[in-house]
């Protein structure tokens, strides 16, 4: 999460995750992203799944590689 901004409808604030962690219960939109999640195939969720963290690397990657550059 260190390269997300500013919250948004799926990404709460630090103050209101914080917030719903302290009584034991999930931020509502990450329940609902999970439920949706289960809905769907195991083997199209873990495509998916796969796809994002080989994005993640990649662009992790070419920030290495610029960094080096300098």
């Amino acid at each position: 999460m260190a390269s997300i901004k500013k919250p948004s409808f799926f990404v709460p604030s630090p103050e209101t995750y914080a917030c719903a962690a302290s009584r034991c219960t999930p931020y509502w939109t990450h329940a609902m992203v999970g439920l949706l999640i289960s809905l769907v195939p195991e083997p199209i969720a873990d495509r998916m799944f796969l796809n994002r963290n080989i994005e993640i690397r990649t662009k992790g990657h070419a920030k290495d590689a610029r960094k080096k550059a300098q």
